[in-house]
């Protein structure tokens, strides 16, 4: 692991390193299946995002928004295409619980904007306090209803604590029901649309604060 990577509570590490290059896939698709055999009740899928759930998912963020959170990004894919989108004066804080999905990113997305918080989502409130702003977007991969009740609440609580009134809550599941109904459940609102394009196929949501 890459020394400035330190795996406490709160670290907040800055991109920066040499793109992987040609190994990149291998790597990603290694760690996946890696981590989704040590733990796969968090890690939630064995195959990274396709670039086209990627691209479908940060289409939901506006382009204007200047603090975007992304809860579980693994391998990044998500975190790529986010970054593609934001404005030049962007932050992007990447919340994973995961070092060694943390030293990855670090070593392959080498951008000023990107902030990687090795830190579970649940404590959200705490990550995104020394911006002293609202979270324009929150954008979620992880696998809410792999998780117990009383964890997905306490997620859920701290996402609509700290988005503003309307921003973006997106992200995809795999399920056409549980995570949109959740979704409806904390904002009152949620819009689906299905990526064929993914392995496996996967639902995209979108709710307004």
């Amino acid at each position: 692991m890459n020394q400035n990577i330190v795996a406490t509570p709160l670290t907040l590490l800055r991109s920066s390193g040499k793109r992987a290059g040609p190994v990149r896939a291998a790597r990603h698709w290694a760690g996946l299946l890696r981590e989704f055999a040590r733990n796969p009740r968090d890690v939630g899928s064995i195959a990274p995002s396709s670039p086209v759930l990627a691209r479908a998912i940060a289409s939901r963020v506006p382009h204007d928004a200047r603090l975007i959170v992304e809860l579980g990004p693994g391998t990044g894919p998500i975190t790529r295409a986010l970054l593609h989108r934001a404005s030049p004066d962007a932050v992007v804080v990447a919340v994973e619980i995961d070092p060694k999905f943390c030293a990855l990113l670090h070593d392959e997305l080498p951008d000023k904007r990107l902030v990687i918080v090795n830190h579970p989502a649940e404590h959200l409130r705490e990550i995104v306090a020394p911006y002293q702003m609202p979270v324009d977007a929150v954008v979620t991969s992880l696998p809410l209803m792999n998780f117990p009740a009383s964890l997905r609440r306490l997620i859920m609580d701290a996402i609509q604590t700290v988005v503003r009134p309307g921003g973006v809550v997106t992200g995809f599941s795999y399920s056409p029901v549980q995570t949109p109904q959740l979704m409806r459940q904390t904002f009152g609102n949620c819009r689906t649309n299905i990526v064929w394009r993914n392995i496996p196929p996967a639902f995209v949501f979108r709710s307004i604060r």
